[in-house]
């Protein structure tokens, strides 16, 4: 059985409409200015696209770089 990485568990939030999902669930993800977003669905992905300096303001997901460096 091949092992798990800590992203198996991870919880995201869609700064599109704020849902959380699993990390597996998430329909895309964007990486803008460093930092990794994931969302619900592909219409919450376009409208980050649309407009990303309105909903990256918040930083409550998680860097590529963080990933790396937890246990």
């Amino acid at each position: 059985m091949a092992a798990l990485g800590p992203e198996k568990d991870m919880i995201v939030t869609d700064p599109v409409c704020g849902m959380r999902l699993a990390l597996e669930k998430a329909a895309a993800q964007h990486e803008h200015e460093g930092w990794a977003y994931f969302f619900c669905s592909n219409a919450c992905h376009k409208l980050f696209l649309a407009a990303p300096e309105r909903y990256s303001s918040s930083r409550r997901q998680v860097s590529p770089a963080q990933v790396d460096k937890e246990p």
